[in-house]
C-alpha cells in the first residue's frame, strides 16, 4: 500500500487506480480539504458582496442579493458536479470526491459549517466596505446558520475520517 501525500488514507496500489493524479487535480482536491477549504470560502464570501453590488447596481435591495447569494449557493453545486461529469479526472480523484459527497450526504453539518467561512468573508468585507442591509442579512445567515453547522459538525465527526 502506498500513502497519497494528500490525507491519511492508504490507496491501493497503482496498478489499479490507473494513473497518478495530475497537478490541477491535486491542486483541487487540497482546495477542499483544510485549511485551504476554509481559506478559499472567505475569500468567495469576500467577494460575494462586491460582485452583487455590480449586478444588483448600487441600491441596497435585499431581495435581490438574497437571491444572487442563493444562486451562488446553487452554482457552488452545480458547476463541480457538471465539470465531474464532463472532464476526464483521475480514479483517485473521483473516489476521494465521491467520499466527500457520501460524508455531506449523511451529516448535513458538513454542509453547513462550509457556510460558516464564507460569512466570515462577508464580515471581512462588510467591515472594510461599509455594509448594506442584505449584505447584513446575508452575513448574519451564513454565520449563525454556518457556525452552528460548524459546532455540530465538530461534534459528529469524531469517527469521520475526511481525505
Amino acid at each position: 500500500m502506498t500513502f497519497v501525500d494528500l490525507g491519511r488514507r492508504p490507496l491501493p496500489d497503482r496498478k489499479i487506480w490507473g494513473p497518478p493524479m495530475q497537478l490541477l487535480e491535486r491542486f483541487l482536491v487540497r482546495l477542499d480539504s483544510w485549511p485551504w477549504s476554509a481559506v478559499s470560502r472567505v475569500v468567495l464570501g469576500f467577494a460575494i458582496a462586491p460582485i452583487c453590488r455590480v449586478i444588483a447596481g448600487s441600491h441596497d435591495r435585499v431581495w435581490v442579493e438574497l437571491a444572487l447569494f442563493v444562486a451562488l449557493l446553487m452554482g457552488l453545486r452545480v458547476i463541480p458536479a457538471l465539470l465531474r461529469g464532463v472532464l476526464p479526472f483521475s480514479a483517485e480523484t473521483r473516489a476521494i470526491w465521491f467520499q466527500r459527497r457520501q460524508i455531506a450526504k449523511l451529516y448535513d453539518s458538513y454542509q453547513w459549517q462550509k457556510l460558516f467561512w464564507i460569512g466570515l468573508g462577508l464580515l471581512a468585507f462588510d467591515v472594510i466596505g461599509g455594509p448594506q442591509t442584505g449584505e447584513q442579512v446575508i452575513t448574519g445567515f451564513s454565520l449563525i446558520g454556518g457556525g452552528a453547522g460548524l459546532l455540530l459538525w465538530r461534534r459528529s465527526k469524531a469517527g469521520v475520517e475526511i481525505v
